[in-house]
């Protein structure tokens, strides 16, 4: 039979993927059916290192979720998958038909859907941590609305010029492994206009933005038997009422701190925290090499590691929580990460974490420092939700349905952080394990030149980094969620034109 070039051309990505199909031992029409079945043992505990398809994923994080009527619960099902096909774009873009769009609306617009009823799913499955060590990373973010003039109930942001809410959000982490596993709680909070002549009592009583670490600890409650948290923050969650949240709840902290001129008490005696700290015992020291930023060259810092214990007293200016909650005062270790003989114009490293914790040996602060350099994964998050799903360009006509649709992005966002931090889990693994069948299979019909029977999970998603704009130089480091993610869409879409083209390959 003679065939024509351009028929010959329609035929060769069938051909190329039945070939790609071969090497990893699938047969084309059971691609979908081995795509399907990736799963985990024990549903309570998910492996946070394996990867599963959108459709899986969004099942998992939304399917249970109740909003007074299946149909409801089904319609936001269909808003994230929409979502993460494309989480930069805008809701008329992601849901292309106008009954998809006025369905969407219409959702946001129910009384029943909350900030909290939409995250409660992904929430509860992810305190379900298993066994170890977990970090929980809180932070707070401005969600800026300042350009949607018609959005009502939002409220100020920065020196009163912007319009928005403030998001804070605890995020997992695997303290062993690194891996994202979601986020636990969040919660949003409208700042308002202080009231003239406010006494510092009166502050105390109101609703505050340093409230928020406390609350979203009280939402987390008690760690699952077995598990270990640890509440990672930054200075801002530096109060004296968020730690006893943490200590009603039997949780361990690490937090930067900030008010240092505070009296703290050391062997019965009263004194400044400074004075504490420059009398804390030298528990070693290393140099970290620290990359050109702009303005500032490339250099090797020289740090000192010291550690000491103070006990921290209520506050004179109590809020009404801290007088009921029975803590008088809290114990904590100080640990000091300070550079020595920094160059002349540059501003010093200097951390002074407060811990509960362990550090009396260089070993042990080794392990507590390690676990705040890991703090940085929180800020990635937010520039997830506001570079990679958008979320400042939506608009809608009030602050609660608003914070509805918030809560959908910071889930979806989880998604695109995670990948990256699971490709740097277990490098070595084989990705057949790791990820689902289909990606494989026409990753390799991508990139012919990876074609080999086993493929790692740091080759596949090296791979699908190269997809999204990913160089692989020598000096370029390792691709960060940006590239990953832009790989993933080409991906995702060439595994939608097959389907299109070749419905028969799959099953359900």
């Amino acid at each position: 039979m003679l065939v024509s070039r351009s028929a010959k051309r329609q035929l060769q990505p069938t051909n190329r993927l039945k070939k790609a199909a071969k090497q990893q031992s699938i047969l084309p029409g059971r691609i979908l059916e081995l795509h399907d079945k990736t799963s985990f043992p024990n549903p309570d505990v998910r492996d946070a290192s394996v990867v599963v398809d959108n459709e899986q994923w969004v099942q998992q994080n939304f399917s249970e979720c109740d909003f007074g009527h299946v149909l409801r619960t089904k319609r936001l099902v269909i808003m994230a998958r929409n979502m993460l096909a494309s989480p930069d774009r805008s809701l008329p873009e992601q849901n292309g038909e106008w009954s998809d769009i006025k369905a969407a609306y219409r959702f946001f617009d129910r009384k029943e859907v909350t900030f909290d009823a939409i995250r409660k799913c992904h929430e509860e499955s992810t305190r379900r941590t298993p066994p170890g060590v977990h970090l929980m990373i809180s932070d707070t973010t401005d969600v800026n609305h300042f350009t949607h003039k018609a959005t009502k109930g939002l409220g100020m942001l920065g020196d009163g010029t912007g319009r928005g809410m403030q998001l804070h959000s605890c995020l997992v982490v695997n303290a062993a492994t690194g891996v994202v596993q979601g986020t636990a709680a969040a919660t949003v909070f409208y700042r308002k206009n202080v009231p003239k002549n406010e006494t510092r009592i009166q502050r105390l009583a109101r609703r505050r933005e340093s409230d928020l670490w406390g609350e979203v600890t009280e939402k987390l409650g008690r760690p699952p038997e077995g598990s270990q948290w640890i509440h990672v923050w930054d200075r801002g969650g530096d109060n004296f009422d968020a730690m006893c949240h943490v200590v009603q709840n039997s949780c361990d902290w690490l937090i930067r701190a900030s008010k240092l001129n505070r009296t703290v008490q050391q062997d019965s005696e009263d004194m400044k925290m400074e004075v504490a700290i420059s009398q804390a015992k030298l528990l070693g020291s290393y140099e970290l090499h620290l990359r050109a930023r702009p303005g500032v060259s490339a250099r090797v810092a020289s740090l000192e590691v010291r550690s000491t214990r103070v006990t921290l007293p209520q506050p004179k200016m109590r809020s009404p929580f801290v007088k009921s909650c029975g803590i008088e005062s809290i114990e904590t270790n100080l640990l000091v990460v300070e550079e020595v003989n920094a160059p002349e114009g540059i501003a010093p490293i200097r951390w002074i974490l407060m811990t509960s914790l362990p550090v009396s040996s260089l070993n042990e602060a080794w392990t507590v420092i390690s676990y705040y350099e890991k703090r940085w994964l929180i800020e990635e998050y937010h520039k997830v939700l506001k570079t990679g799903c958008a979320i400042e360009i939506h608009a809608l006509r009030t602050a609660a349905r608003l914070e509805a649709l918030i809560a959908l992005i910071s889930v979806i966002g989880v998604r695109l952080l995670s990948l990256k931090t699971i490709c740097h889990h277990e490098p070595e693994a084989k990705a057949k394990d790791r990820v689902p069948a289909l990606w494989l299979t026409v990753l390799l019909l991508m990139r012919p030149k990876l074609a080999k029977q086993d493929l790692t999970v740091y080759e596949f998603f090296r791979g699908l980094a190269k997809l999204g704009g990913f160089l692989a130089r020598k000096h370029d480091g390792e691709p960060g969620w940006q590239s990953i993610w832009s790989g993933y869409e080409k991906l995702h879409a060439r595994i939608e034109g097959i389907k299109l083209v070749r419905p028969d390959w799959f099953r359900g």
